[in-house]
């Protein structure tokens, strides 16, 4: 059961959403650490949401309130994350830009955190979870825990070593290319969370 929950939390964590377009820009145009850092910032708030679910509090995060205050915020975010990723294209060099930032591990960190907040996919992805785990995942709590968090976390080694092979042979050109689209994409996200948000509200 172990390996099969690691292979849980690697497939629900593996989806194409905004913490994984900007772990892969990172990789691409920052450090490995960076990039590694910010997914790991992604998998405590993923661990977090797991615990609440798993120990009945997800009547906590589905509070409407909450849910619109964390929309709000989510995009914005999301908003603000792109445009700097747009800008970073229009840069002479987004690679000394970067290096200029790569003892700023912390903050990497607390950006995946941030992200994974403003993610209104992030709850409703391990809402789903709980709903296909076995009765006997809370028998072993601990270390079925630990098994789809790895899961989760190799998700990242993954992203992060993909990423920093082709940041060898990339030239800095297709990196500012990356810039730009991933900004757009998560510019793209921010339209749907806010249609998702005006939705929520009965405005739509």
């Amino acid at each position: 059961m172990f390996f099969q929950y690691i292979l849980l939390g690697f497939v629900f964590a593996a989806g194409i959403g905004p913490v994984n377009i900007e772990t892969a820009k990172r990789g691409l145009t920052s450090t490995s650490k960076s990039a590694f850092l910010f997914y790991l910032g992604n998998v405590i708030i993923d661990a977090f949401y797991i615990l609440v679910i798993i120990f009945g509090f997800s009547f906590f995060v589905e509070n409407p309130v909450l849910k619109i205050v964390l929309g709000i915020f989510g995009v914005l975010y999301l908003v603000y994350l792109g445009v700097g990723n747009i800008r970073d294209f229009f840069k002479k060099s987004v690679l000394t830009v970067d290096k200029k930032n790569k003892n700023k591990l912390l903050t990497s960190f607390f950006e995946g955190i941030m992200v994974n907040i403003a993610n209104p996919m992030a709850i409703a992805s391990w809402i789903a979870f709980y709903g296909v785990i076995s009765e006997d995942f809370t028998e072993n709590l601990v270390v079925n825990f630990l098994a789809v968090i790895t899961g989760a976390i190799l998700v990242g080694v993954v992203v992060v070593f993909i990423t920093h092979f082709f940041r060898r042979i990339m030239s800095e050109k297709i990196m500012k290319i990356v810039s730009l689209v991933s900004g757009i994409v998560l510019i793209v996200f921010s339209l749907v969370f806010a249609y998702n948000l005006v939705d929520l509200l009965g405005w739509s």
